[in-house]
């Protein structure tokens, strides 16, 4: 049977790190059914993936503050997909077949929503190690899908070792 898999990813080095981290620990097989997903939040501020890291790739503030809102996502968008694409053909060259993703919303939701509708198996994530008072006040996307999704959820700790 195919087991449906969920991975994020943030277009980060952090991001990067857990990609190899799946692979190098054999968290999916070439059988899987794989999405490979990233979140554009609609503020068009940052991308953030399952690991709840910002990447802010929309460029500086100044750049962000004189641009029209549309013409922002659409180029979040693009680089968003571009990255996923760069993914997808790394984990090619491993063997491994991952269907691109952009997803729109809050990450913990928005992952959530993906996952149940289509009935994933196992969701995998990143942390960021964030301290309590940090989490308190942005929250955590791994904390968030361990506490309301029912399937598996698989967080992969960046500890700076890999």
């Amino acid at each position: 049977m195919t087991r449906k898999v969920l991975i994020g990813y943030d277009h980060t080095q952090t991001s990067n790190t857990a990609m190899e981290w799946i692979i190098k620990n054999r968290a999916v097989f070439p059988e899987d059914d794989i999405t490979l997903a990233i979140i554009v939040n609609d503020d068009a501020i940052t991308v953030e993936g399952t690991f709840g890291l910002e990447a802010s790739i929309a460029g500086p503030a100044g750049w962000l503050a004189s641009d029209d809102f549309r013409d922002r996502m659409s180029k979040i968008e693009k680089e968003s997909k571009e990255a996923l694409e760069a993914v997808v053909r790394w984990f090619a060259s491993k063997g491994i077949t991952v269907t691109p993703s952009v997803l729109s919303g809050e990450p913990g939701e928005t992952l959530k929503d993906f996952a149940e509708a289509n009935k994933v198996d196992l969701v995998i994530v990143g942390s960021r190690g964030l301290g309590f008072i940090k989490r308190q006040f942005i929250g955590s996307v791994s904390d968030y899908l361990i506490h309301h999704l029912k399937c598996s959820v698989l967080v992969v700790k960046d500890d700076g070792q890999h």
